[in-house]
């Protein structure tokens, strides 16, 4: 028996933990917490999640304490994999009845019971999965989208138990608060989306022409954030980033065909024209209070100007440069040195990252260069996903 003293304590715990879920917006931190929170509240080892997609349940995450305090990585290419929307899983039985299943020992199923659980994650890490508590996560209408599910419950002896009755109730409205976040970061998650695409159709507008314009969009963009985020930028700069750095170029809209179009190298009268894109761009995205157009206009205007002052439209010198606007110039440099074009060849990764060292403090900002160079690994994949 629980004390009502105990039991005031979980229903407060269990408040706290529904208005930490609502304030969180992000998808993979909410994920996380979710996780986090459940097994504390349960006192369980480990946790899975699973959400409904297509005609399944997708793993998408998972924590586990024992395997975690080995200090060795656990098996993890279960992530992404996809459970059948039936009976024969734990998981995919609570999904198909929308009740919670709280299992003693995962080894030992009544003969009875449709499910099974499968030991290949067990025998994989060397683990023992014994106590269950699988509980539906429904959102208001009724809808399961997922599976909360909690494995091993310990005691005060650090001794695995099966999972008191009273969780069952408790774990189900949890899970139910977790649904509602989920699905409201996820539909954020779809808006923020559709702003990123318009912006990218948007600035592909400004060289309509060019076939590979937005895979250079993305990549440029794809390599930003990697450096904005080896930089320690907050998350909500390197959003800005993530929306601001594709219209770098929209300037290029105000710039004639017969130069922006030319195949071959510009004379310096057609490269006066070029230079001017970047006010152009400015022009186009002054005169907005938001911050996200604020910061769309200095990278614009700023993303041509050189370390060493030799850059344009104004010859600005180091630190005078936009911050944002140093950080931008390198990837669309990078990526127009790896990309081949009509008058060139396309360069190595290698010999544009040696074309880079040689240009920090020249063209470069050299605290940008080396967070560069620092996540080229982690460049050279941004660069392969985003090739075509």
């Amino acid at each position: 028996m629980i004390s009502s003293k105990d039991s005031s304590e979980l229903l407060h715990h269990l408040n706290r933990i529904g208005i930490a879920l609502s304030c969180e917006k992000d998808l993979d931190r909410l994920l996380d917490l979710i996780l986090r929170e459940a097994r504390i509240f349960a006192r369980a080892d480990a946790g899975s999640l699973f959400l409904k997609q297509g005609g399944g349940l997708i793993f998408i995450a998972a924590q586990n304490e024992t395997l975690d305090s080995r200090g060795g990585e656990q098996k993890s290419d279960y992530y992404g994999s996809s459970v059948k929307l039936n009976n024969e899983s734990i998981a995919g039985h609570v999904a198909v009845t929308g009740k919670v299943l709280n299992i003693p020992d995962a080894y030992h199923l009544p003969s009875e019971v449709p499910y099974r659980f499968l030991k290949k994650f067990d025998e994989e890490n060397h683990y023992r999965t014994c106590s269950v508590l699988a509980v539906p996560m429904n959102i208001p209408n009724g809808e399961v989208i997922g599976v909360l599910q909690l494995i091993n419950a310990m005691n005060e002896q650090k001794e695995t138990v099966p999972f008191p009755e009273m969780f069952e109730e408790l774990m189900l409205s949890l899970a139910s608060q977790a649904a509602v976040a989920i699905r409201n970061a996820m539909l954020l998650e779809e808006i923020k989306q559709a702003h990123l695409d318009t912006i990218f159709r948007l600035s592909k507008a400004a060289e309509y022409r060019d076939e590979d314009t937005e895979a250079h969009l993305r990549r440029v963009t794809g390599y930003t954030i990697v450096v904005a985020k080896k930089l320690g930028l907050q998350t909500k700069e390197i959003d800005f980033l993530r929306y601001a750095a594709p219209m770098h170029d929209i300037g290029k809209l105000g710039v004639p065909d017969a130069v922006l179009l030319k195949p071959g190298k510009l004379t310096p009268e057609e490269f006066e024209l070029m230079k001017k894109h970047t006010l152009i761009g400015a022009k186009i995205l002054e005169g907005s209070d938001q911050k996200l157009f604020q910061i769309a206009k200095e990278i614009a205007i700023s993303h041509h100007e050189k370390f060493n002052g030799t850059g344009y439209p104004y010859g600005l010198k180091g630190e005078a440069i936009p911050f944002y606007g140093r950080i931008v110039a390198l990837p669309d440099v990078f990526d127009a040195l790896t990309s081949k074009r009509v008058y060139k060849p396309a360069f190595s990764v290698a010999q544009a990252v040696d074309m880079i060292r040689e240009e920090s403090g020249k063209h470069f900002d050299p605290v940008v260069v080396k967070a560069f160079i620092d996540s080229l690994d982690e460049i050279v994949q941004v660069k392969e996903k985003e090739q075509t």
